[in-house]
């Protein structure tokens, strides 16, 4: 069975089914051919839950003035489908500020399902990719 189930943290994907089910976010199962795109997105915290998921972002990278004001956010990937539907998968389990060690982790998950998701995209929606 574990050869037919590929197991991220916050989501899994049937490799039988051609499904993921998002555990930590968009919570469902969906499926994963109608990706279009897929990116590792910084969620401003204070937002999470409280409006589509990844519409108050936060830029990854140094001298950011919006650090100063409200620095702490939830890392995950945003995933749009090819109806345009906005899905979303968490990493960060709880907020974080960029550039601690929690925050590299969370990135580092985030794009290893980021990763997973361009190879699903570049197999079911090849002019996509």
């Amino acid at each position: 069975m574990s050869e037919t189930i590929k197991y991220f943290d916050g989501v899994s994907f049937n490799l039988n089914d051609k499904t993921m089910t998002i555990e930590n976010g968009t919570n469902g199962t969906f499926d994963y051919r109608r990706i279009k795109r897929a990116l590792v997105l910084n969620e401003k915290a204070k937002f999470k839950g409280s409006q589509p998921p990844f519409t108050q972002l936060l830029p990854h990278g140094p001298g950011i003035p919006a650090i100063l004001t409200d620095p702490y956010v939830y890392v995950g990937v945003k995933i749009v489908m090819d109806d345009e539907t906005i899905l979303c998968v968490y990493t960060s389990k709880e907020e974080t500020q960029t550039g601690t060690d929690q925050y590299i982790e969370d990135r580092k998950r985030a794009k290893e399902i980021e990763a997973f998701f361009r190879k699903i995209i570049h197999k079911y929606q090849p002019s996509e990719a």
